[in-house]
């Protein structure tokens, strides 16, 4: 597809009907919508006995510029009152690498429908939206968390009018809460990105897509310039290079902060939960492990950015785990989090590190292209955490 999708004109306030739901359409998010959108989306979600929001304030529009190169976000109205948002789904255009090369994928997220209109045809009117006016070839990407059971039995199973579903890998979150020191840490060198050393960072990242798929396409030059919104939230200090004895770059990761758009809060604790939740903190901040906040209280972790190396350096990955925990407690965290797919064989680390894991299914979408023909499945899937 064509990256030039990306500078077309959003145009505003174009309804879209169809037969099947004649009392609701569809339209493009406007900046009036944010305040529905922001209560919208922090709709509860179940995982490990713990009910949590993922809420986006002050702004999910400006929250979704750094999930997407281009947000694309679709709302249900009624027919009768189109400011009032029922239903909203995000299908935005990344730009990324896939098989080696730029391309563009659409990533589907934030699917949330007001639970007063479940029962109305909705889903329908959402996907006979997709059907009419996006091509029929195009491959749609998406990530469930394993307990959202409404999510995944919308999207993980075949049903009339939907693109077909397509499993690809399980990906799981890790929470990192404690990480061993590796005996190789020593021969590692450990520096702050500089402007100086952008072109290496962004040769560095080329290099990687020759090992993963749906890698994000990242130019250090546009965090340089500062308030891009891709990258909110960031300044080049957040950044590490990776060195071994020889000077080669060998690694790189980034620790970001996005508290200030993007919360995680809990809402609801399992029965069994809250008992033991006076136990289980006491433990915590004796090991200097995550602690469960109040009900209300939101989460304080930070997300590894652009953890990367080759996936066979095992010793490079440790070093770098470990380097990010101690990088994240001077920044007066408990905690960070990063995602690695199941074929990833850095993943096999993580069992030296005292995680929190979070399950979640990758699937990919189309309602005419084959995907598993498309895609060259001997690559390790990427996704940075913080734009799940």
């Amino acid at each position: 597809m064509s990256i030039d999708v990306l500078e077309d004109p959003v145009e505003e306030r174009l309804f879209y009907r169809s037969n099947n739901e004649p009392n609701f359409m569809v339209r493009s998010a406007t900046p009036a919508d944010d305040q529905q959108l922001m209560r919208l989306i922090a709709e509860t979600v179940p995982s490990n006995g713990i009910t949590l929001s993922y809420e986006r304030a002050p702004s999910y529009i400006n929250a979704s510029q750094a999930q997407y190169n281009r947000p694309d976000i679709k709302l249900v109205v009624p027919v009768d009152d189109p400011d009032l948002v029922i239903g909203m789904m995000n299908l935005g255009w990344r730009y990324c690498y896939i098989n080696g090369q730029p391309d563009l994928m659409r990533y589907v997220a934030d699917l949330r429908m007001h639970q007063e209109y479940r029962g109305a045809k909705v889903m329908r009117l959402l996907m006979d939206y997709v059907y009419d006016e996006i091509p029929l070839d195009t491959i749609f990407q998406s990530v469930v968390l394993e307990d959202n059971k409404l999510a995944s039995g919308i999207l993980h199973n075949e049903r009339k009018g939907f693109p077909l579903p397509y499993y690809y890998d399980d990906i799981r979150t890790f929470t990192v809460s404690q990480a061993q020191k590796p005996e190789q840490y020593h021969q590692f060198q450990f520096r702050v990105l500089t402007r100086d050393q952008i072109d290496h960072a962004n040769a560095f990242m080329i290099e990687m897509k020759e090992h993963f798929n749906f890698l994000p396409n990242y130019d250090f030059n546009a965090l340089a310039e500062g308030h891009h919104p891709y990258w909110k939230g960031m300044q080049l200090d957040d950044f590490y290079l990776m060195r071994d004895q020889n000077n080669k770059l060998v690694g790189i990761y980034g620790l970001w902060d996005q508290k200030s758009f993007k919360q995680t809060r809990v809402l609801d604790y399992s029965r069994p939960l809250k008992m033991m939740k006076p136990f289980y903190n006491a433990y915590a901040k004796f090991r200097g492990v995550l602690s469960l906040p109040k009900i209300n209280g939101t989460f304080d972790y930070l997300m590894l950015h652009s953890p990367l190396c080759h996936p066979e350096h095992t010793d490079v990955f440790a070093s770098l785990v470990f380097h990010a925990k101690e990088q994240t407690k001077r920044r007066g965290k408990e905690t960070y989090c990063i995602t690695l797919a199941q074929n990833d064989p850095r993943i096999a680390w993580m069992k030296n590190t005292t995680s929190h894991i979070l399950k979640a299914k990758h699937y990919l979408h189309s309602f005419k292209a084959k995907p598993y023909d498309k895609l060259d499945r001997s690559r390790i899937t990427y996704f940075d955490v913080g734009r799940i």
